[in-house]
């Protein structure tokens, strides 16, 4: 019960993170941040990562930028967010 609370808030947390982003124009989120707003949601970074990935499609969609420095992603460039996430408060505390 406790892990579906934090990937519920973790993916509410998201769709605001990248609506905002969204709103700013700007079309980028980084690997780094995914696993600081899972860290406040209580996830470990592999889990946030998974659950970013898991998002694709409905919170976010875009391209993944490879790392050149470690396997992976480094990034993701944003291409778009689906309404209804333009239209959530963006002020979660991350």
């Amino acid at each position: 019960m406790e892990g579906t609370m934090k990937r519920r808030q973790f993916e509410e947390a998201i769709r605001n993170v990248v609506a905002k982003l969204s709103r700013e124009g700007k079309d980028r989120i980084e690997r780094t941040h995914v696993e600081e707003i899972g860290g406040q949601c209580g996830l470990d970074p592999e889990e946030a990562r998974e659950l970013f990935v898991d998002s694709r499609g409905d919170i976010w969609k875009g391209e993944f930028v490879e790392s050149d420095e470690e396997p992976g992603w480094e990034a993701v460039r944003l291409e778009s967010v689906p309404s209804s996430a333009a239209d959530a408060p963006d002020d979660l505390g991350v």
